[in-house]
Order: structure tokens, then sequence, then C-alpha cells
């Protein structure tokens, strides 16, 4: 078995060795919020690597087809920040001893399950000495795919327990779990983190993180 990593190549796809890839999707609420993710089944891939499109024009998505060498896209990389994920977040304090929220928002790719239809986690915070609301909190923080919001227990960033896989969210990124090692287009690997969303629209300008481009240009992410 190949060591699990991704590797984002100079102006082509991304190289997932060794991982397992399958599709996500969102399970709405009644009101038509997202609520949470449901998963399917582990795409077929032959042999330990797979080519993963990153240019938002393969016919196989979410596989390369070679487009990328005749598509319009910028394949270059975004410098990428040097301090760890706490030191450069921002603590998001709540009146709950022991209970606070980091939120990063360079990393946000817009999922949207970090609120309901009535009010986000912003505006949850303020009352989380209540432990139902602080439950509903710590709920919605974990399935943000990016990490932009990390809730922080007793003083220490505290993750779900995730696989380490790639999930193919619809019309979005490429959602990296497990704490799997991701180098960038210059071979140098990004911050190690448990939840990592990757650009494969192509117009990110946080390549090879998303920052929610996909949604201005209404990527679809289908064959």
């Amino acid at each position: 078995m190949t060591d699990q990593h991704i590797q984002t190549t100079e102006d082509g796809p991304f190289l997932a060795h060794g991982v397992t890839i399958r599709g996500a999707d969102y399970v709405y609420a009644e009101d038509g919020a997202p609520m949470t993710w449901s998963f399917g089944d582990a795409f077929d891939v032959d042999g330990d690597t797979a080519a993963l499109c990153r240019c938002g024009h393969s016919s196989n998505k979410p596989f390369c087809d070679g487009s990328h060498a005749g598509a319009k896209w910028d394949p270059s990389d975004a410098e990428q920040p040097s301090e760890g994920y706490e030191q450069r977040a921002r603590r998001k304090e709540s009146p709950t001893e022991g209970y606070a929220m980091l939120d990063d928002t360079k990393l946000c790719m817009h999922a949207g399950l970090c609120a309901t239809s009535k009010q986000s986690v912003w505006q949850m915070m303020p009352s989380t000495d209540d432990a139902e609301v602080r439950g509903q909190v710590i709920r919605m923080v974990e399935k943000c795919p990016s990490g932009r919001l990390s809730n922080v227990i007793d003083g220490s960033v505290a993750e779900p327990a995730l696989p380490a896989e790639v999930n193919v969210i619809p019309g979005g990124p490429l959602w990296v779990t497990g704490g799997i090692t991701v180098t960038n287009a210059s071979g140098e690997p990004i911050e190690t983190r448990n939840r990592v969303t990757l650009c494969r629209c192509g117009a990110s300008q946080s390549k090879p993180l998303c920052d929610g481009s996909h949604k201005d240009i209404g990527f679809e992410g289908i064959s």
C-alpha cells in the first residue's frame, strides 16, 4: 500500500497516493439549510494513485483527463501562512468557562453548515452557557469541511475523528480528512490538518486550497 499523501503537480492534477476517494453530499433540513453530510461508495481506482482534476475542465470529474494542458486557468500556488493554525486563528470566546471557537476565515469554502436558516454559530456563541446551545454549536463546528472553525475545549483544540480519505463535494472542492499530507506545486508540504479543502474548479486564489470561488463561477463539478 502506498503511503497516503496528495501531491499538487505544477500545472496539472492532484495525485492522490494510497487514498480512498468517495463522493460526499449535503443533507438538508426541511427549511432548506444544509445540516450534515452523507457519504457514497468509494470510487474504483486503478492502482494506488489517482489523478484528480484541479483545472475544472475535465470531462471525467473528479478524475483528470488531460484537459488542463489546453485549458485557460492559473495553476500557481498562493503563499501559505507560516504560522500554525492556533497561532494565526482568531479565538471567539464564549461566556462558558472551558469553551471557545477558533475561526480562520482564510480557510472558508462556504459550505454553509455553520448556520441554520435562523442563526449562525457566531450569533449563538453568546448563549453557549446554555448546555443545549453549546452542544449545537460544537456539532455544527465539527461539520465544517475546511477546518475554518474548530472547537476549543478546556484550552485544547478538539477535532472530530475523521477517516483518512478524500471526499468529492458536488459543485465544490475535494474535502481531505484525517490528517493526510498535502504538498503544493513546489513540493513543499502545506500545514497538515484534520480537515482541508482543495480547489478543483481552477478559480481559487488560495491554491491549492479552496476559497469558495466555485460558487462565484457556478462550478458544477460533474462530468
